[in-house]
């Protein structure tokens, strides 16, 4: 133990010794270069002759291109250097016996690289993939290479700190006295979100495992769909691969024209600080923030509204076809009034309304919007604006952030997408239609939304060289958290979990009985982990209104109705929660009246079900949902 901590804590100091010689070289480069700027502007200020000014522009041009800025890049990563050590003997003895560093961003040590960038997958690949002891066979610079990983180690560095050491057969920790060793497995997010006291998604770069590296890092860069279970980690797949596209080929995919669309605001909260250290300054947004966008960019000016009596009829998959028919009969007008008009068709009212009361109602409105000259269109015609749009362009056309323009869009929870708002994705994207498509049928909460549309749109991306992927472990959850799950969904084939978890029942007889038995459970819960964030989910928002009052002045409580990633108790419907995850989650009376035996409800309680990473708790005083029973 002694050996291995010391053999760690001087590695750390020679990288830090390591990372301020490289800082101190690129700032003595950076200086002479700003000096030799100066000289040339100098000079040129004082030439007399244009000819002279002229050399001497083309000398400052030409000098600027040596500007170290760009080919020293600043180590940004010095609270964490590196996550990762691997050894290697290689049977090729000109290589022989070597060690690598693995972290998030390459250093070099004069002609050293003295880090490697997990993007850099010929290398991390040895670190992702194989164990300690065995034998391994991959290409590395266009050389087939093969020998015996001799060492690897996962390592927690925390502000300059090392903090961590994970051999194949220990865990060594700093604690109040000091390090202590023990056969713990490596922390999971949830604890790594409970140490920094942020609940959103944590970059879990050191913590990925061999199958999604491979997903990652796979030799493609056109459709890809990821399907699997909650908490396998497509989210987590999908960035990261997106990543890894623009490290390995920043010209193809350039990050100010990548695109990652979230199902919600409360999602792309949830990864917009892990999106920005991979990312960099490409866009995460919601669908409807960027549609609205991208409708500006096509030279339109609307307002908007979330009122929408008839939103369903709009989310239905037949909207796609009749649209197309509809802009290949008729002639370019104005946008908005185009919209109108198509909804006036009698096939569209005749398709979307089996009532001829509501076909009827619906064709009053819009024939008064026409009259009115209205320009406020909601949210939902915003996708079919936006679509119409995209259809009334030549094919060839290129709209910045609306049409032929992005060379990567992520979509995360494809599945509660209408077909025309993941068709309008599509044709945003540039003429190789790449893609990232991560959904689960399973987790589908949006009954509105025409199911068919998202079936449709797969057969589409079929034509495109679809490639499928599934993530077959749950990481999130624990097992018994997760074979709860498979008892719900029926997904009994995925039934995984990477660690213990913990699910009790409690029954009360009313509902002031059952209140008594929450507050008791999310105080113990804080008492046991102030740092945890413990969600109570219920089903409806006329729940969430009462279960918070009744649980007025717990420590720890978050305002009603927000969603916040800081420690404390959070109390939810389950149509929030979908793609996040909490230490603990106390479900409230998940009754057979809630959850009735629909495809909707069951995928909600299975969703409300694995948002839970340790630790579940099914409070009720009504009878339990058929799925909870036995």
């Amino acid at each position: 133990m002694e050996e291995v901590i010391k053999q760690e804590e001087r590695r750390l100091v020679e990288v830090y010794e390591a990372i301020e010689r490289c800082a101190s070289d690129r700032s003595a480069s950076v200086a002479k270069h700003d000096a030799r700027t100066r000289e040339l502007e100098k000079e040129r200020l004082e030439a007399l002759g244009w000819r002279e000014k002229n050399s001497i522009t083309e000398k400052l041009v030409e000098h600027g291109h040596h500007d170290p800025r760009k080919y020293l890049p600043e180590f940004e990563q010095r609270h964490s250097p590196y996550f990762g050590v691997i050894g290697i003997d290689d049977s090729d003895r000109r290589i022989g016996k070597k060690e690598y560093l693995i972290g998030r961003q390459m250093l070099m040590d004069g002609n050293k690289v003295l880090i490697v960038d997990w993007r850099q997958a010929e290398i991390s690949q040895l670190f992702y993939d194989f164990e300690e002891g065995e034998e391994y066979e991959a290409t590395i610079r266009g050389r087939d290479r093969e020998g015996i990983l001799t060492l690897k180690r996962k390592i927690g560095i925390e502000r300059k700190v090392l903090k961590r050491i994970e051999t194949g057969s220990e865990t060594y920790t700093v604690c109040g006295d000091g390090w202590r060793g023990s056969g713990d497995a490596a922390p999971s997010s949830a604890d790594t979100k409970a140490e920094m006291s942020d609940h959103r998604m944590v970059d879990i770069v050191s913590l990925i495992s061999a199958e999604q590296f491979r997903m990652i890092t796979r030799n493609s860069s056109g459709c890809t769909f990821l399907s699997g279970a909650a908490g396998s980690g497509k989210t987590t797949v999908a960035l990261h691969r997106l990543s890894f596209l623009q490290f390995q080929e920043p010209q193809l995919f350039r990050r100010e024209r990548c695109l990652v669309l979230m199902f919600n605001r409360t999602l792309r909260d949830y990864v917009r600080k892990t999106s920005d250290d991979l990312l960099g300054d490409t866009r995460v947004d919601t669908f409807s923030a960027w549609a609205l966008g991208a409708v500006h960019q096509l030279g339109l000016t609307v307002r908007t509204s979330f009122e929408d009596s008839f939103a369903p009829q709009k989310k239905d998959s037949r909207i796609s076809g009749l649209l197309a028919r509809y802009v290949a009969a008729t002639k370019r007008m104005d946008p908005v009034l185009d919209l109108w008009k198509f909804y006036l068709e009698p096939t569209v009212s005749e398709t979307l309304f089996a009532d001829a009361r509501q076909r009827d109602s619906f064709r009053s409105e819009i024939q008064g919007k026409i009259e009115r000259k209205d320009r406020l269109v909601s949210f939902s015609d915003l996708s079919i604006l936006l679509r119409l749009c995209q259809l009334r362009r030549p094919a060839e056309s290129v709209v910045q952030g609306a049409l032929n323009f992005y060379d990567h869009i992520v979509i995360d929870e494809a599945q509660d997408f209408a077909q025309i708002e993941l068709e309008a994705i599509l044709a945003a994207t540039s003429a190789r239609r790449s893609l990232t498509v991560c959904a689960d049928d399973k987790q589908k909460i949006l009954s509105f939304v025409d199911a068919e549309g998202f079936l449709k749109f797969r057969t589409q991306l079929n034509t495109l060289g679809l490639e499928r992927e599934t993530l077959s472990l749950s990481y999130r959850s624990g097992r018994e958290i997760m074979e709860l799950a498979a008892k719900v969904s029926g997904r009994h084939g995925e039934v995984a979990g990477t660690h213990g978890g913990i699910v009790r029942f409690h029954e009360a007889g009313d509902f002031a009985g059952a209140v008594r038995s929450l507050r008791q459970l999310v105080a113990e819960r804080l008492q046991e982990d102030a740092k945890s964030l413990t969600a109570v989910i219920c089903r409806k928002k006329a729940d969430v209104k009462q279960v918070h009052a009744a649980l007025q002045g717990i420590e720890g409580l978050h305002e009603e109705g927000g969603i916040s990633f800081e420690p404390g108790v959070l109390v939810v419907n389950s149509h929030q929660v979908k793609g996040l995850e909490f230490t603990n989650v106390v479900l409230w009376n998940p009754s057979e009246s809630e959850y009735r035996q629909s495809e909707i409800d069951t995928n909600l309680l299975y969703v409300a079900i694995t948002r839970a990473c340790k630790r579940i708790d099914i409070v009720h005083f009504a009878p339990l949902a058929k799925a909870l029973r036995g």
